[in-house]
């Protein structure tokens, strides 16, 4: 398979030697799809205008969740990963390079659809249904948010 993202987030799928026409499209980032690195058979991650890395399973089509992001709502430009895969860096127009662990996707139980939202007592159902749409891109262990801390644990000084 051949994987091309596009100016207005939409991401296609073409079969080896049939690239005449897509077999299939993916749509559902809100920008440009700037840079993508594959980093299982089945998951991607996309890196674009809106300055969000993403984690993305093609087969079937979700996302999984935000790998990270960078300051300002910068674009991003560019994805490598290092030779193990378990580390991407991305680069943007913050004129910042940022480092990903990504190990734990290798591992991930893609069967969970998205994390369980509770509603708590009295909630209204809009409100409800607020929270629940900010859980469809939640943060993925390598998002700064949650374990910026152990990032750099494995490393020696």
């Amino acid at each position: 398979k051949l994987v091309v993202g596009d100016a207005d987030g939409t991401l296609y799928i073409f079969n080896e030697n049939q690239y005449g026409y897509h077999s299939d499209k993916y749509a559902g980032h809100p920008d440009a799809i700037n840079a993508m690195i594959a980093v299982t058979d089945n998951v991607l991650i996309t890196a674009c205008e809106d300055g969000i890395l993403r984690a993305v399973h093609l087969f079937p089509h979700r996302f999984v969740g935000q790998v990270g992001h960078h300051e300002g709502n910068m674009p991003i430009e560019k994805l490598d990963v290092n030779a193990d895969g378990d580390i991407i860096a991305s680069s943007g127009h913050d004129n910042k390079v940022k480092f990903w662990n990504i190990s734990y996707l290798e591992n991930m139980d893609y069967t969970k659809k998205r994390k369980p939202v509770l509603q708590a007592p009295g909630q209204k159902r809009k409100k409800m249904s607020e929270a629940m749409d900010k859980e469809k891109e939640f943060q993925l262990p390598s998002s700064g948010r949650v374990n910026r801390k152990e990032f750099f644990q494995g490393f020696e000084s």
